[in-house]
């Protein structure tokens, strides 16, 4: 789970500290320290994944100078040099350390986007340096950010304190008439500013990459939730602990301690009161899982006994209710677990829904047909389909939905409704969840129009409360939480008023929990807008009613069948060519917009797309204006777009407008078009919220229309992006792929043939196929089917080809056994890429409700629970249960505890030895061993082959056979599937056998089949139940293969699983003193190259020589005969150790790496005295060999 860390200190030499210092550990350098003229060396530290050196937009030529041509560190070593050199005090404040975590859920690449948005947000644009690095330490991804304390001028540095200024832009002076000064890189204010606006890139991040969670940065006391807040740890604090459990010491330190006191406080009070932890995830979720659930815990529990007792009693907590078991997916074939909720989730879906069909079933705020008919005779133009929709919610239910598909007339149809309900008498506002669609809400409807949260907040102000002559309207409804929209139709019953929902739930969905708007129109019925008007061809019309719809295919061939799909191979080579058709297509009587779904990309195409009308002398370089990203020039000319609400100027996020005159600091934009355009003025000191407008993400996009449309795919788009970024445009849309970012299996042909598998000349010889992507990399696929395919191809070295997995094939081995092998096709790289975009395309990211599972008992029986609030034989089973748990964890204390005194008073009275007195924590810390076995993992074996399972190519080829063949047979798939219960044939095979030939005999025992039979039938219907008939014994043949293959891949799985677990438990003992100098000994030998004499020191001493044996029978068994050998093994840097230490926690990562250099001379000494051992025995039979002859 994301965690909110945010934290900063000072690096003060008052402290001891240095900047120079402090910037070589955390960038994993050597560095010269010019004011001590000493060297430090942090090169072995590890964890380094990417650094930076930022510096503001109008930074001072001495330091670009500085930086230019130099590499990230180099650049931080001369400028904090140069900072020491200026600061003359012993005690001198040198810079700002700022350290924050990274959302485990964003990649790296994402990461590195969030932090570079952020700083150049709030540090750069203070015009402060940003020297930062990511550490990406396992399970704990962090940056570290350096700053400066004054600020750049032309020959150095400025003065830490600044004079405050007045409104008058003159100094602000005291009662005294001195002038009233501040810190320059700002004081705690500032810093709390920096920090929630961390807080909102970071949720602004997870929301743009599709994660639905949100990090709240308000104390745990704010938000109701009764845990201490927990105290970060820096990496100082943990490496001096691990260093410290490695010596089997204790570590006195008070940070570590207040750490621990509060994770085991937390600790204590989850298992007191389990409902805790479900408070932290239903704020970020509706429907969650058992992971779900260990994520959390997992933030205060290291211990993995404590762990597993502490999840176990959050799963038993009567607040958590099951909403459907665990079982198999009838689309992928995997096993998915089981969906759980919360009695307050449940009643707040519950409790909406139950409000909004009472709504509906309430006669109140009917319009007269007469007044509908002067209405639709004063909107002469509108359609049919309009027509009936506002015939609906004109009607006398308090509560009507509208589902309009993007571009057909939802706004038109409202300005119409509007009309016919002021007619009637009654008051018509508004609400959004954005600033910019209130805005056109009001402008193109007439509908007076706020945000959701203004009117929450108008509300509990007591102001413009709703009556029964009010009708609410809530445009983009799609994008509203259950929480939000649970409250407002509370409001609005309470209130006696009527409420509108008009939305689309296939859009944008929303950020927080739940899918509301989807949950209430599939009770409540609704009108649908499925004519599509925006688009001009009818082909595109209908295209995007395919992507309404979900299917995204089908779209996506229209759009590439009229040549609008364009491809290149590159993802950089894609963005030239949006960028060069962009620049030949620009006509500025004609709107247009480039969107992208990630904010760097966009903002890199902002910069590229201005560049090329700069170059053509369209707009000028333009004059500077520092905006809240950072500084931009803008000219005369240039297309901008607002980015947050601002009253005093009337614009709102995310509307677009042209500059009509500009000067540093200050700029004049039209905003409209003919008699709506108005004139803004901008001033950069009052409103910094603007940007380039050429590109816009897609979430701002969503509500706009424009002439033209050009898209840059990303694989972070799903088919609710997808259907927003296609479904813009009046004329035409193009969609711009670079075919390398879709496939691992397609490239340049490099080379092919057959060679020993994985190039290890033991292995057996297969054949391989190396393709080269657009990057330089090469990969290497191997199979022996693929010889055929290639054959069957016959393409050229230096061909573009994809490989594709096409199920798999039996193959008769030479001793005769026939095996499954896998079945290859090689395929044009851009429609293997085209068919992989599809899938990417296709994610469904819906939003979860309760209310999705009501139609399952386990639902039924859930909400009953709810509504009883637990008071039933469950509850007192659970509790029960829960008693007697605790019961035994206080016993299992006593005991210890009991125990501990025994022992004690019996080393008093003298009735055991010193050693047995020994507490049993120090005899551990005396056998420990140098690099403990794992024995505790975070998945069973069961889990971990399922996880395996579910990646395997040829299951799923199986399983898509299965999942055809159920629609081909029967009428409602879904049902028939879960009838049949895949999930108990798995578990059974004596019930797989049964249901199998039950399918065969009688199908229509597990459902209707599909089509119709008899003389009403048609001649369709009649072929689909031939079809069904036909294809109900290949169904049972499908799924007994199925079944077989599993379960032969799970037992292979497995099998593998517990040899891996086998080998990563053996523990890696600690050796005695003596047998340690013995190996520096070797080592320092093995130095100088000197092997003879590292063999001789080990052989010299028979008790140390038989104690590193043992040792390394253990490296061996446990990481491999040969595996530190290798040049890259050399340090606890390289690949090898990455390889052996992956899945490690910190902790054992830094026990290995420390034993690193003892194991690797151990398996020097080994290697070479095999060699040694095998010449003689060379030597030994040569000898035997010339003896033999002579005797001839």
């Amino acid at each position: 789970m994301a965690i909110a860390h945010f934290s900063a200190s000072i690096i003060s030499r008052g402290d001891g500290r240095s900047a120079v210092l402090s910037a070589a550990y955390r960038h994993c350098a050597k560095m010269e320290f010019e004011r001590e003229a000493r060297t430090v060396d942090y090169t072995r530290k590890i964890g380094l994944l990417h650094e930076e050196f930022m510096v503001p937009e109008d930074a001072p030529d001495w330091l670009r100078q500085m930086i230019a041509d130099r590499s990230v560190a180099e650049a931080s070593q001369d400028f904090w040099n140069k900072v020491e050199a200026f600061e003359k005090r012993s005690d001198a404040q040198l810079a700002k350390d700022i350290n924050f975590a990274l959302p485990l859920e964003l990649t790296p690449e994402q990461n590195i986007a969030f932090v570079r948005d952020f700083l150049a947000t709030e540090i750069l644009s203070r015009g402060m340096v940003a020297d930062w690095v990511y550490h990406d330490n396992p399970g704990n991804p962090h940056v570290h950010l350096m700053m400066t304390l004054r600020p750049l001028t032309e020959d150095g540095f400025g003065a830490k304190k600044v004079a405050v200024l007045g409104e008058d832009g003159q100094p602000v002076r005291t009662k005294a008439g001195k002038i009233l000064y501040e810190l320059w890189a700002g004081g705690t204010d500032d810093f709390n500013a920096v920090r929630d606006a961390w807080f909102e890139r970071l949720n602004h991040h997870l929301a743009l990459n599709g994660i639905a969670l949100r990090v709240d940065g308000r104390s745990y006391g704010k938000q109701g939730i009764a845990l201490m807040p927990t105290i970060h740890l820096g990496v100082g604090a943990k490496a001096m602990d691990r260093k410290a459990q490695a010596l089997g010491e204790r570590l006195e330190l008070e940070r570590l301690e207040i750490f621990e006191a509060r994770r085991a406080e937390n600790a204590r009070r989850i298992a007191q009161y389990p409902e805790l932890v479900l408070d932290l995830i239903s704020r970020e979720k509706s429907v969650f899982n058992e992971r779900d659930v260990a994520k959390v815990l997992h933030r205060y529990v290291d211990d993995a006994g404590l762990f597993q007792n502490l999840l176990a009693r959050v799963l038993q907590s009567p607040e958590i209710l099951r909403l459907q078991r665990e079982q198999v997916s009838l689309a992928t074939g995997r096993r998915e677990p089981a969906k759980l909720t919360t009695q307050e989730l449940i009643r707040i879906e519950a409790g909406m829904a139950s409000r909004a069909i009472w709504l509906s079933r309430r006669s109140s705020h009917g319009v007269s047909s007469t007044v509908l008919e002067h209405s639709f005779a004063r909107h002469e133009h509108l359609s049919a389909e309009q027509r009936a929709a506002i015939e609906r919610v004109a009607g006398n239910a308090r509560i009507a939905a509208i589902v309009g598909r993007a571009g057909a007339g939802k706004t038109t149809m409202m300005k119409a409704a509007r009309e016919a309900w002021e007619s009637g008498g009654y008051r018509v506002v508004g609400g959004t969840l954005a600033g910019k669609a209130a805005e056109g809400l009001e402008k193109e409807a007439g509908i007076t129009s706020r945000t959701l949260s203004s009117w929450e907040l108008r509300w509990r102000q007591d102001r413009d409360r709703l009556d029964e002559k009010t009708i609410f309207v809530l445009d983009e409804a799609g994008m509203v939480s259950s929480r939000q929209m649970a409250l407002f139709v509370e409001a609005v019953s309470k209130a006696g008023a009527k409420l509108v929902l008009v939305g689309d739930p296939d859009q944008l969905q929303p950020i927080e929990a739940g899918a509301a708007f989807r949950a209430i129109t599939e009770r409540i019925g609704y009108a649908e807008l499925g004519l599509i008007y925006r688009q001009r061809e009818i082909w595109m019309r209908q295209a995007s009613s395919d992507l309404a719809g979900g299917r995204i295919g089908a779209a996506l061939a229209a759009y590439d069948d009229a040549g609008m799909v364009r491809t290149e191979w590159s993802r950089e080579e894609a963005i030239a060519s949006l960028i060069s058709d962009w620049n030949r297509d620009y006509d500025p009587t004609r709107t247009a917009l480039i969107l992208a779904h990630r904010r760097a990309d966009v903002r890199m195409l902002n910069e590229r797309a201005r560049d090329k009308l700069v170059e053509r002398g369209i707009v000028g370089e333009g004059f500077a204006f520092r905006t809240e990203d950072g500084s931009r020039n803008f000219a005369a000319g240039d297309q901008i777009v607002f980015l947050k609400n601002e009253g005093s100027l009337g614009v709102k996020n995310g509307m677009l407008a042209r500059v009509v005159n500009a000067s540093a600091g200050r700029i004049v934009a039209a905003i409209g078009e003919g008699d709506d355009c108005r004139e803004v003025v901008v001033e950069q000191r009052f409103y910094a919220n603007v940007d380039h407008g050429y590109a816009t993400t897609v979430h701002k996009s969503q509500g706009a229309t424009v002439d033209s449309v050009k898209v840059l795919a990303s694989r972070t788009l799903d088919r609710h992006l997808t259907y927003v970024a296609l479904t813009r445009h009046r004329d035409d849309a193009q969609l711009y792929v670079g075919l390398s970012e879709y496939t691992q299996r397609g490239g340049i042909l490099v080379d092919h043939g057959v060679a020993p598998y994985e190039d290890k000349p033991d292995n057996r010889n297969s054949y391989f196929v190396t393709l080269e992507a657009s990057d330089g990399r090469q990969n290497t696929i191997w199979g022996v089917d693929l010889e055929r395919a290639m054959k069957e191809a016959a393409p050229e070295i230096g061909d573009r080809i994809g490989l594709e997995h096409k199920g798999s094939q039996p193959v008769v081995l030479p001793n005769g056994q026939t095996v499954e092998r896998y079945a290859w096709k090689v395929v044009d790289v851009r429609a293997h890429v085209l068919e992989r975009l599809v899938e990417r395309l296709s994610r469904d990211a819906s939003k979860e409700t309760t209310l999705d599972y009501a139609g399952a008992s386990a639902y039924r029986a859930a909400l009953r629970f709810a509504e009883n609030r637990g008071l039933n034989l469950i509850n007192v089973a659970r509790t029960i249960v829960r008693d007697r748990l605790n019961w035994t964890v206080r016993q299992k204390q006593r005991l210890a505890n009991l125990g501990s005194r025994l022992v004690a008073l019996a080393g008093r009275l003298g009735l055991v030895s010193g050693s047995a007195r020994r507490t049993p924590s120090s005899q551990i810390n005396e056998i420990e061993p140098m690099v403990a076995g794992i024995t505790i993992f975070p998945k069973s074996v069961e889990q971990a082959a399922e996880n395996k399972l579910a990646a395997d190519p040829t299951l799923k080829a199986q399983w898509e056979d299965v999942s055809t063949r159920f629609r081909l047979v029967y009428a409602q798939p879904e049902a028939a599937f879960s009838a049949i219960n895949v999930d108990a044939m798995l578990k059974d095979p004596a019930l797989a056998k049964a249901t199998v030939e039950k399918i065969v005999a009688d199908p229509e025992g597990f459902g209707a089949l599909k089509g119709k039979t008899g003389l009403l039938a048609s001649r369709t219907d009649k072929q689909d139940r031939e079809t069904a008939r036909l294809n109900a014994p290949a169904l049972a043949r499908n799924l007994e293969n199925y079944m077989r293959q599993r379960a032969e891949a799970e037992r292979k799985h497995e099998a593998e699983e517990r040899a891996r677990r086998l080998k990563v438990s053996v523990d890696i003992p600690a050796l005695s003193d003596h047998a340690k100098q013995v190996l520096e000994r070797v080592r320092d030998a093995i130095d100088r190259n000197d092997l003879p004499a590292a063999l001789g020191f080990a052989l010299a001493d028979r008790i140390a020589k038989a104690e590193i044996d043992t040792f390394n029978k253990a490296v061996s068994e446990r990481f491999g005969e040969r595996s530190l050998l290798s040049h890259a093994a050399k340090d606890a840097s390289g690949s090898p150790f990455e390889k052996q230490a992956f899945g490690m926690s910190p902790g054992e990562r830094q026990k290995l790496a420390t034993a690193w250099p003892m194991m690797r001379a151990g398996q020097q000494l080994a290697a070479h005295e095999r060699t040694v051992q095998a010449l003689k025995e060379t030597e030994a039979l040569r000898q035997s060999q010339r003896q033999s002859q002579v005797l001839k």
